[in-house]
């Protein structure tokens, strides 16, 4: 089979799209050909069945220049390939969908995110079949959606080296917005601070949008004002290679964003064996039963995290071998990159 892959950005370095670059070298190891048509290409592939053409984003092509780029890319591809597979944009849908239609290309898609906008919507009439992660996921076309969990690379994230150390470090990875919460996490964090509990938060992600720095000067600000910013590391966008890392070193991950699809860096949490308290409800079919109640908090109430936040440290759940064992099983069953591409394949070839 030859495909096209139609997504934002290859770059292997990329704190959110570089774990994708993963998944389209997986999907190359069972094709002829690969072509990957990327708004935006900082990096190269090592692998010979794979072509990456730009739209040209980092060449400071303005709108019409990477419409081109866009045209110009499926042009070139589409008479060689047998399908095309879109990552998360309605729009690439739609502008692929008139010369997939000429040549009998037929659409895949994946889309991870609950809203049904309108784009979404006349997007997914083009489309065969439409990928999510969990049945909260794309809503738009219950019809065409097909639920194949999330891709988790379970060779990369492994379970840490337990460490006895007198300080807690909890993590929180997103970019920097207030829809991922921060807030909420930094006060509960300097609250429990200040009634002794020895933790240090690390807070992992940047600024993708200007308009979002003030909240980040913000939160610096709110740290500085709880006598706690000796105990807050604002790490930045860290690339995604060196994620693992980080999950090696810490106990627990914070997670504040609201119900919605499966957020997968609490699924490589989970590989990692780092326990995860979230405010995203879908994930109470995804943890383990006996605990999953305790890794859920109500959404946008930090004194709820604080509570629950509270009753992991003092259980010492995040030294609870069970519960890490049950996490990476459920990881490993449900959540394997490997078997996500044999669906992924088993779905286009039907």
């Amino acid at each position: 089979m030859k495909l096209l892959i139609i997504t934002q950005k290859y770059d292997n370095n990329d704190p959110v799209l570089g774990a994708f670059n993963i998944w389209w070298d997986k999907l190359a190891q069972h094709m002829s050909k690969v072509y990957i048509l990327a708004l935006e290409k900082r990096s190269e592939t090592s692998l010979s069945n794979v072509k990456v053409i730009s739209m040209g984003k980092e060449k400071d092509r303005g709108f019409f220049g990477k419409i081109f780029g866009f045209y110009w890319g499926l042009f070139k591809t589409i008479g060689r390939i047998d399908a095309i597979f879109i990552h998360m944009i309605p729009k690439y849908v739609i502008l692929a969908a008139p010369l997939a239609f000429i040549f009998r290309k037929p659409i895949y898609f994946w889309y991870a995110g609950i809203a049904a906008q309108k784009q979404l919507k006349f997007a997914a009439k083009f489309c065969k079949k439409i990928f999510t992660s969990h049945e909260a996921g794309m809503r738009a076309r219950a019809d065409k959606r097909v639920v194949v969990g999330h891709g988790i690379d379970v060779n990369k994230f492994t379970p840490r080296l337990s460490e006895e150390s007198g300080t807690i470090t909890v993590i929180s990875v997103g970019r920097i917005t207030p829809s991922k919460g921060h807030a909420i996490i930094l006060e509960a964090i300097a609250d429990l601070i200040c009634e002794g509990y020895n933790l240090r938060l690390e807070i992992i992600g940047g600024v993708i949008q200007r308009r979002h720095e003030p909240y980040l000067s913000r939160l610096k600000k709110m740290a500085l004002e709880f006598g706690v910013r000796h105990r807050i590391e604002f790490i930045g966008p860290v690339p995604y290679n060196e994620m693992p890392q980080y999950f090696h070193q810490a106990e627990i991950l914070v997670n504040a964003v609201p119900f919605g699809s499966l957020d997968k860096v609490i699924l490589e949490a989970m590989a990692s064996c780092i326990v995860p308290l979230t405010s995203n409800s879908a994930f109470l079919g995804v943890f383990p039963g006996e605990f999953s109640k305790e890794l859920i908090f109500k959404e946008g109430s930090w004194e709820d995290l604080k509570m629950k936040l509270k009753n992991i440290l003092d259980k010492k759940l995040y030294k609870n071998e069970t519960l890490c064992q049950q996490m990476r099983e459920i990881i490993i069953k449900n959540y394997n990159l490997d078997n996500l591409i044999i669906r992924f394949l088993k779905e286009m070839s039907e």
